[in-house]
């Protein structure tokens, strides 16, 4: 995505690019990660003002919140969404691995469709959603990252706009991806927003119509693969690693 002088890119992905860990003092230590994406965007702080929204890696209390959202903030410009550790385990593994992995990579004999993974998945894409709005501006550029945030698009367009605005969002189909969830935190009334960007990077393949009509369609319940097209396609820009792969 390329962003304007004095804009601000916003980078979510799954986890964030630090390593936490906790000594047997309960000090907590902080390390960057190595990887592709890391790397990519190491350069961008010369150029641009970001922030890397991402879940932590391990269940962190309450009670240590603030000081880690400090520290991240302030060392990293990275910013914290905090998940329990039954949650992270079923959004991670018990759905976008068990699930999304095998759609988009052709192995649907591995999927394993689970409802309470489901539900996880939509409540973890929820939270990283509230985290972005509470500190997202006017004219920021939001990347979100990879087949675990699929979601994520509609629901920050839908905190972002209000429902309904340009009429594939509404107020109904809001309701139904927080079906079964319950929400941890108040609800928070947040400034209008304006010009802001949401795109959406798939790092890997995407299924072919065939084996998403054949396989998605007949084996996933109805909402799932309602969501997950609207949730993706609500981006303003999508990008793949092959385009060829997308029919």
């Amino acid at each position: 995505m390329e962003g304007k002088e004095g804009q601000r890119l916003i980078v979510v992905s799954n986890r964030l690019p630090i390593t936490i860990s906790k000594d047997a003092k309960g000090e907590y230590h902080f390390k960057m990660s190595s990887g592709g994406l890391v790397s990519a965007l190491s350069g961008c702080k010369k150029s641009m003002s970001f922030i890397w929204i991402g879940w932590t890696g391990l269940y962190i209390p309450p009670k240590d919140r603030a000081l880690v959202d400090k520290r991240l903030m302030e060392e990293y410009s990275c910013q914290a969404v905090y998940l329990d550790d039954d949650l992270a385990d079923r959004h991670y593994n018990g759905f976008s691995n068990s699930i999304l992995w095998p759609l988009f990579h052709y192995h649907p004999g591995e999927m394993n469709f689970d409802e309470a993974n489901w539900l996880a998945y939509r409540q973890a894409n929820l939270k990283f959603a509230e985290a972005i709005r509470s500190l997202i501006r006017s004219g920021d550029m939001v990347w979100v990252q990879d087949y675990h945030l699929m979601l994520l698009p509609m629901l920050l367009r839908g905190l972002v706009d209000g429902p309904g605005k340009d009429g594939s969002l509404t107020q109904k189909e809001l309701a139904k991806i927080k079906e079964g969830i319950v929400e941890d935190t108040p609800e928070v009334e947040h400034e209008t927003l304006s010009d802001v960007k949401i795109g959406f990077f798939l790092h890997t393949p995407f299924p072919s119509s065939e084996i998403y009509r054949r396989v998605a369609l007949v084996t996933l319940p109805h909402t799932f693969h309602s969501f997950l097209s609207t949730g993706f396609f609500l981006s303003d820009e999508k990008y793949f690693w092959v385009f060829s792969i997308v029919t």
